[in-house]
């Protein structure tokens, strides 16, 4: 094979990084439940393809899973990925990765713990496990990564925690909001904070026709989607260029019926074929 998949190539899909280090209601937006709006805790299982080509490398063939799962508890909130993918070159070569993140974060924004990890035909290439904590979400903070031991960065104000982010996408898309720009961290490499663009299109139909083939899942979609495009600029790069690029459709209750990830060579389209609703927690008042 001629090639490894970089840093780049390994994206965390959905655990999106962000900050609401600019909008006044920040701190009551994460602390009340009204936070969540109408997204929807989801499990979400999508299957990859080969996407539009992109220059640099010759890609034959994409395939493989990604799982996404949202999940919601009484003081926060987890999430967890995993990708395992397939890409054939032209020469007949491949690699196999398997891309796993976990994360939990409280609802008042405060503390992240995350877990990453990738592996390359069964070889751990990188493993990052630590917490970010702050007095307040408008405050600043640390990072101190547990794994590999003793690297630690600051934390900006406002930046926003994964699930944090996905919120207040779902609220702005509800808002109208075309474009914005914020800081934010999930811990999924080492390169500390991030700043993070994005644009929304306007509301129209989705690509995925729905029909039989999502069962149950199928009462979860229905209704306009707005085109999101995502694009991730380490605050420590000194290139203009972003390190990490993806579009998707998101409904109001934050699921995804399609997803398009640009790697730095390539491109995989990502298309829902299973997703279910998980419970909200019954919490005392």
């Amino acid at each position: 094979m001629s090639f490894l998949l970089s840093r780049a190539d390994r994206i965390l899909a959905v655990a999106v990084l962000a900050s609401l280090a600019a909008s006044p209601p920040f701190a009551a937006f994460l602390s009340g439940q009204a936070a969540a709006g109408e997204f929807l805790p989801h499990r979400a299982v999508y299957q990859l393809a080969k996407g539009s080509p992109r220059g640099g490398l010759a890609v034959a063939n994409v395939s493989g899973t990604m799982m996404i799962e949202v999940d919601e508890g009484c003081e926060g909130w987890s999430l967890s990925q995993r990708i395992r993918m397939t890409v054939t070159d032209n020469m007949g070569g491949e690699v196999e990765s398997d891309s796993r993140y976990a994360s939990y974060e409280t609802k008042d924004g405060t503390l992240l713990r995350f877990q990453a990890s990738d592996w390359q035909n069964g070889q751990l290439v990188e493993e990052t496990a630590g917490t970010a904590e702050r007095p307040a979400p408008d405050q600043p903070g640390s990072i101190t990564f547990a794994k590999p031991g003793g690297e630690t960065f600051d934390l900006p104000a406002g930046a926003a925690f994964p699930v944090a982010f996905n919120l207040d996408l779902v609220k702005r898309m509800d808002q109208g909001v075309d474009f914005f720009t914020m800081p934010g961290f999930d811990g999924g490499n080492l390169e500390g904070a991030y700043t993070i663009s994005v644009f929304m299109g306007k509301e129209r139909e989705s690509d995925l026709k729905q029909g039989g083939e999502l069962g149950n899942g199928a009462t979860l979609l229905g209704g306009p989607v707005r085109n999101v495009r995502v694009a991730y600029f380490p605050l420590s790069g000194k290139t203009p260029e972003p390190e990490l690029e993806y579009d998707m459709e998101l409904q109001a209750n934050g699921v995804s019926p399609m997803m398009r990830l640009d790697y730095q060579r390539y491109q995989v389209r990502a298309k829902l074929i299973e997703v279910a609703s998980l419970p909200r927690p019954k919490c005392g008042g």
